[in-house]
């Protein structure tokens, strides 16, 4: 009909087209598209440009009312609009060029205000179910299209199109460039996986302070930020919040929660801390600077957050919507380098708004209101100097330099992340000629995904003492437990319950037929994750998708539980063919160093393991 995909066409040829006359950073060299319409997501041409697109749904305006038509609801209050502007750091301006371009190529179509009139048509309860299930449908390929068209002007603001530009180079295209970004690929993901929540009207969660007129100060200056990370609607929230788990089998530190040891092995977790308790920790695994200088061990720091954190006067904060403060803003699939990058570019924002601000900045906090019980947002004033603000990367980095004996590294490892080989060998390279040392991994609540990096050490350090169990007593412990081949013969309870239990699904049982010491693996590999239990069980992750899936008749809450569900499974699948690969390294090369062969190698080598791993289901 020539409205939505030669919509898009125009719009990318419009897009090359800007780069290669005007070339970096990417602009519309035009004064007509106003700054008001772009933020609003509204044109004055709205109403006409969009008769045929509504018409095809039933004509919603006659039955819209009064709040539907209000323009306060834009394409920009969308928060994952907003994620992905943030990830990229010429996003600001590329969207910018974007949507005035978008408007100049809206004769027949506005894919903006498309993703808008279809979100009103959805939450017009009155309309029938399937006419909303339409709108919802096309509402979200019209999202989908300006995500990624947000994604390609980013692209082309970037130095990977230089290449096409210059007589004799060559350019990165644009899927090579995209497939390196895999944090947008979920982002991508996620609209196919669950459209209804970006559509849904949300609730207005308003932050409270201690008077009215302070309310509308601290709303207006976070509706004003126009950072490239801390932009429009976005918060500094401290990190600890009412309710928060604090427990810890190992040693209560103050500002540094859930801290959890895994039995007879160098391997901790805990949930984010302060800098002091930081140091606390540290100073419980000895490798705090001594009166001789030298720290009695040495820690391996591996932090697994996918969220950008940042260090404020000691205390961490991380970024968060306004109207959704208690929603964590993961980037699933984000690289390391990539969201330190993102916090050092927050860090920016926060001294450049000091700066305007006379040396203080405004930040919330998370409390529990004594009337009603609920926890209430509370924004207040915080002076600040450039050394007070730090990232991650910075607080370590100094830690370092003062004298104790660690190594840190960003290695993003979440429960919603999709499990890849590539992640197991980036954590068992932290093992690499280390031998003596601890193990600390740091994640948002110390508790999930983090215990799928715990097993993976776990198993490789258990391997390690196997090898040295003759004559060793710390060998002897480590090894303590470890079943032998006649105690592995035992058949698959007749219960699926109890079967499920043990992890005896139909692919796990297919696996260890496949895999050499594939029985061996599994029992090895179940009594990790049941040491690893206080961090987060991966078989009762698995089986507890599996029941909510079984009882869920939303269709849109059945997809997220079957792909959380297959992730928990794909991350179990993981664990027993590494501690396979384990057997095979020492069996060739006596040593479970991962040398020039990592897993990942090892496990594209077998494309038997592959074709299971990529068709596990989670009903057997």
């Amino acid at each position: 009909m020539g409205r939505g995909r030669t919509t898009t066409g125009t719009v990318i040829a419009c897009l090359v087209k800007l780069r290669i006359d005007y070339g970096r950073p990417l602009r519309f060299p035009s004064a007509h598209t106003t700054t008001s319409e772009m933020d609003s997501g509204f044109s004055s041409g709205e109403e006409t440009s969009n008769e045929s697109c509504d018409a095809a749904i039933g004509s919603p305006e006659a039955k819209m009312g009064p709040q539907d038509l209000s323009p306060s609801f834009g394409i920009d209050d969308i928060p994952l609009v907003r994620k992905i502007t943030r990830l990229f750091d010429n996003g600001v301006e590329c969207r910018e060029a974007l949507d005035a371009v978008i408007d100049c190529c809206a004769a027949l179509q506005n894919i903006r205000q498309a993703v808008l009139r279809y979100r009103r048509v959805f939450n017009q309860q009155q309309i029938e179910p399937r006419e909303r299930r339409v709108a919802l449908n096309r509402g979200a390929e019209y999202l989908e299209r300006y995500f990624m068209l947000i994604a390609f002007a980013a692209y082309l603001g970037s130095d990977a199109f230089d290449g096409f530009c210059q007589p004799g180079s060559a350019g990165i295209p644009f899927k090579p460039w995209l497939h390196r970004r895999p944090e947008v690929q979920e982002m991508k993901w996620s609209i196919r996986l669950r459209p209804a929540r970006f559509f849904t009207i949300p609730v207005d969660f308003r932050t409270s302070t201690d008077s009215h007129d302070g309310d509308t100060v601290m709303e207006a200056i976070v509706k004003a930020r126009n950072g490239s990370v801390l932009g429009k609607r976005s918060i500094l929230k401290m990190y600890f919040f009412p309710g928060q788990k604090k427990t810890s089998n190992y040693a209560d530190i103050p500002g540094a929660p859930h801290v959890y040891k895994v039995d007879n092995l160098p391997v901790y977790s805990m949930a984010t801390p302060t800098v002091d308790g930081a140091k606390a920790m540290l100073a419980c695994l000895h490798v705090e600077p001594t009166s001789s200088g030298y720290p009695t061990g040495k820690a391996i720091v591996t932090d697994l957050r996918e969220e950008v954190v940042v260090y404020i006067c000691g205390k961490p904060f991380v970024l968060r919507e306004l109207y959704q403060p208690v929603d964590t803003l993961k980037h699933v699939g984000i690289k390391g380098p990539v969201v330190e990058h993102m916090e050092a570019r927050l860090k920016e924002d926060i001294l450049s708004e000091a700066e305007r601000s006379g040396g203080h900045v405004l930040l919330h906090r998370e409390e529990v209101n004594p009337v009603t019980g609920q926890s209430d947002i509370i924004g207040y004033w915080e002076n600040i100097s450039c050394e007070n603000v730090k990232t991650p990367v910075e607080v370590y980095a100094t830690l370092k330099d003062e004298g104790y004996n660690i190594d840190y590294k960003r290695i993003p490892l979440t429960r919603e992340r999709e499990a890849l080989a590539t992640d197991v060998d980036a954590i068992q390279r932290q093992l690499d000629d280390r031998e003596g040392a601890q193990y600390l991994f740091i994640s948002h609540t110390g508790f999930g995904g983090v215990a799928y990096a715990m097993a993976i050490t776990c198993l490789r350090l258990k391997a390690e003492a196997q090898l040295a169990c003759e004559g060793s007593s710390l060998g002897t412990a480590y090894c303590t437990g470890i079943p032998s081949p006649e105690s592995l013969l035992v058949i698959r309870p007749l219960h699926d319950e109890e079967a499920f239990k043990q992890g005896d699904y139909r692919d796990i049982l297919s696996l260890t037929r496949v895999l050499a010491y594939g029985p061996m693996s599994k029992a090895e590999v179940d009594m990790v994750i049941d040491k690893c239990v206080g961090a987060g069980h991966l078989r009762d992750d698995i089986l507890d998708h599996k029941k909510k899936l079984e009882t869920c008749a939303d269709e849109e809450r059945r997809s997220y539980l079957l792909d959380m569900g297959i992730k928990a499974l794909r991350r179990y699948f993981f664990l027993i063919s590494f501690r396979s690969y384990l057997y095979s390294r020492v069996a060739l090369h006596g040593t479970t160093f991962s040398g020039e062969t990592g897993f990942a190698a090892w496990m594209q080598a077998r494309p038997e393991l592959g074709h299971l791993c990529d068709n596990l289901k989670l009903d057997k």
